[in-house]
Order: C-alpha cells, then sequence, then structure tokens
C-alpha cells in the first residue's frame, strides 16, 4: 500500500525551505486583517486550503462553488513567468475533494474526499486518502484505511517524523468533530485523541502541524472566545500536552470564517483561507506579524 511505503520515506527526513510568492493588498473594509491575497489563484470560484512541494514548484489547492458544494483539487506550476495557471489534478473532479497538504519533501499528498471506497460505489462520508507524483505523472490515489473509521475522517497534516494529525467525528470525542494523532507503530498506525487541551466541546476540523511538530495551528467554530464562525488558533507542546489553544487574533481571524492554515516550510509564511461576503480566498500573512507569546523553548 502506498500509505505503508510513505510513512517509512518519512523517516529521517530534513527540514527543506520553501519559498513563497508575492500577492496584491487585499481591500477588506472594516477589518485589522493585514494578509495578502495569493493574487494568482483567484477567480470567480472559491479558493482553499493551499500546500505546496518541498522544492516550491507546485502548489495544490481547492475551488469549491457557492454554497461550499463540488470541491475540486487544482495544481499550478511554478516557472520563469510565475504561476501557471491551475488544472485540475487527474484524479479530482467527480467527487469532493479538498484539505490536501503535501507531506514534508514527498511529492506526495494527503487528502479528504467523500468518493466510494470501493470502485463503483456512492459517495459517503468523509476519508483520508493519499495521491503520490512519481515524477513524471499522479498515481492511483489509495484510502488511507488504517487512520479512517465509520464517521467522518478528514484534513490531515504529516510532520516531519512521520505522524500524522487529522480531525475526526468518530464517536467518544469531546465535541463535534476533535484532533487526532497516528503513530507508526509495530504493527500499524496508532490512533489517539490529541493530549492536552485542544479538544473541546467545539468543533476543532482542521489542523496543521509544524513540520517539526514545534506547534500546530487548527480551526475551531464557534468559541465564544473568538471572532465567529471558523477561528484558526495555535497551541504548543507542553508537559501535560498540548497547551491551552490561543487565537491568532483579528489580524487573520474575522466573522465569517478562517481556516486551511499551511505555513512555508522556511517558517516565514502563514497561507489560510478566508471569507469575504461568503466568498473564500487563499491570503498569506507573514509570520512576524503574529502578536503571539511564542514559549521560550
Amino acid at each position: 500500500m502506498i500509505f505503508r511505503n510513505l510513512s517509512f520515506l518519512l523517516v529521517g527526513i530534513l527540514l527543506l525551505g520553501t519559498g513563497c510568492s508575492s500577492g496584491s493588498k487585499t481591500d477588506y473594509e472594516g477589518r485589522t486583517f493585514k494578509a495578502t491575497s495569493f493574487s494568482p489563484l483567484q477567480s470567480d470560484l472559491g479558493e482553499s486550503w493551499i500546500t505546496f512541494n518541498s522544492d516550491n514548484s507546485r502548489a495544490v489547492f481547492g475551488r469549491h462553488e457557492e454554497g461550499w458544494s463540488s470541491h475540486t483539487l487544482y495544481e499550478t506550476m511554478r516557472g520563469d513567468q510565475g504561476w501557471s495557471k491551475p488544472t485540475i489534478l487527474p484524479f479530482s473532479g467527480t467527487y469532493n475533494d479538498r484539505g490536501a497538504r503535501y507531506y514534508p519533501a514527498l511529492d506526495a499528498l494527503i487528502f479528504s474526499s467523500d468518493r466510494p471506497l470501493i470502485e463503483g460505489g456512492e459517495a459517503g462520508d468523509f476519508n483520508l486518502w493519499i495521491a503520490m507524483h512519481d515524477g513524471e505523472e499522479w498515481l492511483p490515489v489509495e484510502v488511507f484505511q488504517a487512520l479512517n473509521s465509520t464517521s467522518n475522517d478528514f484534513h490531515g497534516s504529516v510532520a516531519a517524523d512521520g505522524s500524522i494529525y487529522f480531525a475526526s467525528n468518530r464517536p467518544g470525542g469531546k465535541g463535534k468533530s476533535d484532533l487526532y494523532h497516528a503513530v507508526l507503530g509495530s504493527s500499524g498506525y496508532i490512533v489517539t485523541p490529541l493530549s492536552g487541551f485542544v479538544n473541546t466541546k467545539y468543533s476543532e476540523s482542521d489542523v496543521m502541524i509544524d513540520v517539526e511538530s514545534r506547534f500546530l495551528i487548527f480551526s475551531r467554530t464557534d468559541d465564544p472566545g473568538g471572532f465567529g464562525a471558523d477561528d484558526l488558533w495555535i497551541s504548543f507542546p507542553s508537559a501535560e500536552g498540548w497547551s491551552e489553544a490561543v487565537n491568532l487574533g483579528p489580524d487573520v481571524n474575522t466573522a465569517e470564517g478562517e481556516y486551511g492554515a499551511m505555513m512555508s516550510l522556511d517558517a516565514t509564511k502563514l497561507y489560510f483561507t478566508t471569507h469575504k461576503d461568503g466568498k473564500a480566498d487563499i491570503v498569506f500573512i507573514p509570520m512576524t506579524e503574529l502578536v503571539l507569546e511564542w514559549p521560550t523553548n
């Protein structure tokens, strides 16, 4: 299975830097929002969840129609003239595919889809899938069965050590959906709820793990301590597990919803999805603009 091969390849991978593209300033009236639009992707559709491969030559992101329907994965290639016109990935376009993120230093994606688990079947709940590029073309996708349950499992993110963080609304959680951690053991993946204080009675539905596991950024829905809808929060590892989450504040969050965090591997920019008048766009903000008290370690 592809997922087993990928897990072994991740062992010992070094952190590789990723360059970032410039964009044009957004114009969101009445907001202290400081993010910059990733302009090469703008269209009449909604754009969300961008991710870059390890040498920043390819970006994969999602587009969806009004009403947050018909999610499709696109890719764009970086050349001398900038980013190419986005095209639909060969395995996407039929079912709802979203939340793609690259494995560190590999041309492989983990993404969420409601496509049937059995060829010829009907679309069902969301599961995690793997897509791998062999240097010439995308290979057929495979379901990440070791992580999936009979509930929705979605929005995965992989650290350099091969551990995987994802969201699920499987039974036994604290809220509508919670964040989980999967570690490869001697007989397969061991999946546990995230330890510490991240999971709450609210919905934690999207997570990005820093490649070196120094922090995680995730979305939480309708927390009264936030700005409304989905907000981005950050948590750090501690002796008691993951720390009490901190809202990223009004330079990032709004009343309309933010999610889909993706940090450049050189740690200089945070990409994420934001909404204006119900339409999703991909933007970024320098990490230095985040007003946070970072742990001394």
